[in-house]
């Protein structure tokens, strides 16, 4: 919101010479100095208003880790592959298998991502 407001104006005419105060509209020579020359000053004295709504927000992304559960991912990626050599044949691609479909249903758990937004204005 922009507001303009005047609130005053005055023109003030002076001689040029000796100072000294003339009526408006005055022209011809100065009553005091008998010198013909003016000074004329104008001022304007203006409000101005200015008002706006502020506002800000504030983003915090980052990923929250959940150090048991990431473990446990880390655990059965690296030991899957060891339980298979060891059970051999079916039983080793089963097991591989579970333990595949355990880090899978796991991993979302292990890390989320995290935003956070806060407002204010």
């Amino acid at each position: 919101m922009l507001g303009v407001n005047m609130t005053n104006t005055a023109n003030e005419v002076e001689c040029a010479y000796c100072g000294a105060v003339l009526p408006d509209g005055h022209t011809s020579p100065c009553p005091q100095c008998g010198k013909k020359g003016r000074k004329i000053s104008v001022s304007v004295a203006e409000e101005i208003n200015v008002a706006e709504k502020v506002t800000w927000e504030k983003r915090r992304e980052f990923y929250e880790k959940h150090p048991l559960a990431w473990a446990t991912v880390i655990a059965i990626t690296i030991g899957a592959p060891f339980l298979g050599l060891f059970l051999a044949g079916w039983a080793g691609v089963i097991a591989g298998l579970a333990l595949g479909g355990i880090a899978y249903w796991i991993g979302p758990i292990a890390v989320t991502k995290v935003r956070e937004i806060e407002r204010g204005g």
